[in-house]
C-alpha cells in the first residue's frame, strides 16, 4: 500500500489531508457530488496529486514447488533409480533415448522462464517419506525462504532422478510448505509490510499417487467403514502396519530404506495422511491470505500417472508390478493401478478446489512429453497505483453534536472540557506525560491501566527513547505495538481509514467494517462520517448537514502509468 506525500495547501496548519494508495486494484475512489455547497465563512481546498508509476518489482510472485520423490516415480515418469537394478531400469527401457524425467524437464523450463522475471522467487521441496532437507532449496532454516530462479542449477535438477524413496507424505510436505510461506509472510510483514497486498504465492503440488503410508488411530472399525476406491472420502485403515504402530524409530526405518530419515514427526498409533489432515494444511495455507492481507495465495495440483507404462509392464512382468501404487482389499490386483488413479485424482481435485487453484493430470508417455508447469497461473498482481480514499481532518477542532470544539494540541481531547477540567492535562501538549501515548489514547484506554498524567512503562520511559510513527498514520509505534496494528501500514485493516483516526474515534483498526456499519445510527456509515469529519459515535445528522466536509475527485491516467487526481474539498 502506498501513501502520497503530504499535500501542500495554504491550510496546512489547519488541516490534515491523508491520501491512501493501494497498488493492486484498478478501483478508483468515488467522486463527490457535482455541486459543492460552501458557506461564506468556509474554506475550499483544491489541488492535484499523482501516484507513483507501478513497477513489476513492486508485485512479487513467490512459487513453492513440491516434487514427489517416491519410488513409483520411475514408472510414472522414467527414468529414475532406487540404487539397484530392477523395476526402475525396466521402466526406463520403455522410453529409449529419454534420459531426463518429464518433471525435471518441466522444472528446467519453468525456472528458465522465471529467470527473466525479476519479481519471481522460488522454493523447492522434494519429498517422499519426509521432505528431503538435503535437497530442499533454499536449505531449511534459511532466511529468506525463497531464492532467485537462476540460482537453481541444472546439476541439482538432474539429481532429482538419482534416488527415490518409498513413501509419499502429503501431510508432511504440505505442513512444510505452510511453514515456509507463513514464515516468509511474517518476515515481509516485519520489514516491508506494504508488499504483502501486492504479493502472490503459488504453491504447486506434483505427485504420481496417493499418500503413503496412511495410518488410522482407530483400527477397530468394521472393514466397510474404512475408505476404498468407491469411497475415497472416508478414513483410511493402516496401509503399513509396522510404520503406523512400531514405537522404535529404527524399526520403522527398516520399513522405509532409502535416502530419507524416518518420519520423526509421526506419533505411532495416531492418524497420519488422512484426508482431513491434508485438507487442514491446505486450508491453513489459503487462510494466510486474509490473515495477513496478502494479495493472493493458491495451491495447484499435478498428477503424473502413466497408465500406458503400467499396461506395458503388466503385460511384460505380470503380478510383479501390481502393488507398486498400492494394495486394495477386495479389488482384483490387476486393477490396483486404476484404483490408485481414481483415489489420487479425487484427492488432488479436492485439494486444488480448496486451494483456489487448478488440477492437471498427465496419463501416458505422450502427456509426459508435453508436461509444462508454465501452464499454471504465475502472473503477478501488477496494476496501477490508484487512490483508495481521500480523507481530510481538522487538526485543531473536534466534531460534536452541534458545533466544532477547539482542540489546540490536536490530541482528540477538547480544550474546554477534558483537558483542563477532567483530565487536567495540557491543552497545548498532545502527550502530556511524554510516554508516546497521546492524552486521548490514554484517556480512552483507562480501563487498561493508562493515565495521561503518568508515564506508562509500555511506552517511552527511559532516556534517549524517541516517539516515532513509522507509517505516519497518527499512532506512535508504541501504540501500534500495544494495539497489535501494523506499524508499517498506514491502514492496517485496509478499510480506507488511517489507524490513528479509527483509534481516535473508538473504532477497531483491525476490522475492515467501517464502510458497512453505522455505529451511531444516524444514517451515515462510520467511513462517511470520518470523511466528513463528523463523529461516528454521536448521532449528528444536523451537524453533518451544516459542517460536514464535501469532496470532489477526478482521475486521469498518465502516459507513464501513473494516475493523477484533481481534488476539491469544500465546507472546511
Amino acid at each position: 500500500m502506498r501513501r502520497l506525500n503530504d499535500l501542500s495547501a495554504t491550510a496546512a496548519s489547519i488541516l490534515l489531508a491523508a491520501v491512501l494508495f493501494l497498488g493492486c486494484t484498478d478501483a478508483r475512489v468515488q467522486p463527490g457530488s457535482a455541486t459543492l455547497n460552501n458557506n461564506d465563512d468556509r474554506l475550499t481546498l483544491t489541488g492535484k496529486v499523482c501516484t507513483k508509476p507501478a513497477s513489476a518489482s513492486d508485485f512479487p510472485v513467490k512459487v513453492v514447488l513440491m516434487i514427489d520423490q517416491s519410488g513409483s516415480m520411475c514408472l510414472s515418469d522414467p527414468p529414475g533409480a532406487q540404487a539397484a537394478t530392477g523395476l526402475c531400469e525396466i521402466a526406463a527401457s520403455l522410453t529409449p533415448g529419454v534420459t531426463t524425467p518429464a518433471r525435471v524437464r518441466a522444472l528446467k523450463k519453468i525456472l528458465q522462464q522465471f529467470s527473466t522475471k525479476p519479481n519471481v522467487q522460488v522454493a523447492i521441496l522434494p519429498f517422499e517419506t519426509n521432505v528431503l532437507s538435503s535437497l530442499q532449496i533454499p536449505p531449511p532454516g534459511t532466511s529468506p525462504g525463497f531464492v532467485k530462479p537462476g540460482t537453481v542449477t541444472d546439476n541439482y535438477l538432474a539429481g532429482l532422478q538419482d534416488s527415490l524413496g518409498k513413501g509419499t507424505d502429503y501431510q508432511g510436505v504440505l505442513s512444510a510448505a505452510y511453514q515456509l510461506v507463513a514464515t516468509d509472510i511474517r518476515l515481509v510483514s516485519a520489514n516491508t509490510p506494504d508488499q504483502l497486498p501486492r504479493t502472490k504465492y503459488v504453491v504447486v503440488f506434483l505427485t504420481d499417487g496417493v499418500p503413503y503410508p496412511r495410518c488410522a488411530a482407530n483400527g477397530t472399525l468394521p472393514a466397510s467403514s474404512y475408505a476404498s476406491p468407491a469411497h475415497p472420502e472416508l478414513i483410511y485403515a493402516d496401509d503399513n502396519f509396522d510404520f503406523c504402530t512400531l514405537t522404535d524409530p529404527n524399526a520403522r526405518k527398516n520399513e522405509f530404506p532409502g535416502p530419507s530419515d524416518d518420519n520423526k514427526s509421526y506419533l505411532p498409533g495416531t492418524d497420519r495422511n488422512q484426508n482431513y489432515q491434508i485438507f487442514s494444511w491446505v486450508d491453513q495455507l489459503i487462510q494466510l491470505k486474509t490473515q495477513y492481507n496478502v494479495g493472493d495465495v493458491r495451491l495447484d495440483t499435478v498428477l503424473l500417472f502413466n497408465q500406458q507404462a503400467v499396461n506395458l509392464l503388466q503385460a511384460q512382468l505380470g503380478a510383479q508390478i501390481f502393488d507398486v501404487y498400492g494394495v486394495y482389499p477386495g479389488i482384483d490386483p490387476s486393477q490396483y493401478a486404476a484404483a490408485t488413479h481414481g483415489i489420487a485424482s479425487w484427492l488432488l481435485k479436492q485439494m486444488a478446489a480448496r486451494g483456489n487453484g487448478v488440477y492437471q493430470e498427465f496419463l501416458d508417455f505422450q502427456g509426459l512429453a508435453v508436461l509444462d508447469l508454465g501452464a499454471l497461473d504465475y502472473t503477478s498482481l501488477a496494476a496501477k497505483n490508484v487512490a483508495k480514499s481521500l480523507v481530510v481532518q481538522s487538526l485543531r477542532s473536534n466534531p460534536s453534536e452541534k458545533v466544532r470544539i477547539v482542540d489546540s494540541d490536536g490530541d482528540g481531547q477538547d480544550d474546554s472540557q477534558d483537558n483542563q477540567f477532567v483530565l487536567k492535562t495540557s491543552p497545548y501538549n498532545p502527550d502530556s506525560d511524554g510516554d508516546c501515548f497521546d492524552d486521548n489514547f490514554e484517556a480512552m484506554h483507562r480501563d487498561m491501566g493508562f493515565d495521561p498524567k503518568i508515564p506508562d512503562l509500555r511506552g517511552c520511559h527511559t532516556p534517549g527513547c524517541l516517539c516515532t510513527d513509522t507509517d505516519g498514520d497518527g499512532l506512535s509505534n508504541q501504540a501500534e505495538i500495544f494495539l497489535k496494528t501494523n506499524p508499517g501500514l498506514f491502514d492496517s485493516d485496509g478499510d480506507g481509514i488511517p489507524d490513528g483516526l479509527e483509534v481516535r474515534y473508538g473504532l477497531n483498526p483491525l476490522v475492515p467494517d467501517a464502510r458497512q456499519i453505522d455505529t451511531d445510527g444516524d444514517g451515515a456509515t462510520d467511513y462517511e462520517e470520518i470523511k466528513a469529519d463528523t463523529h461516528p459515535l454521536h448521532p449528528d445528522k444536523t451537524f453533518a448537514q451544516t459542517y460536514g466536509y464535501q469532496y470532489q475527485l477526478t482521475s486521469s491516467d498518465q502516459p507513464d502509468g501513473s494516475v493523477c487526481y484533481d481534488f476539491t474539498v469544500a465546507n472546511l
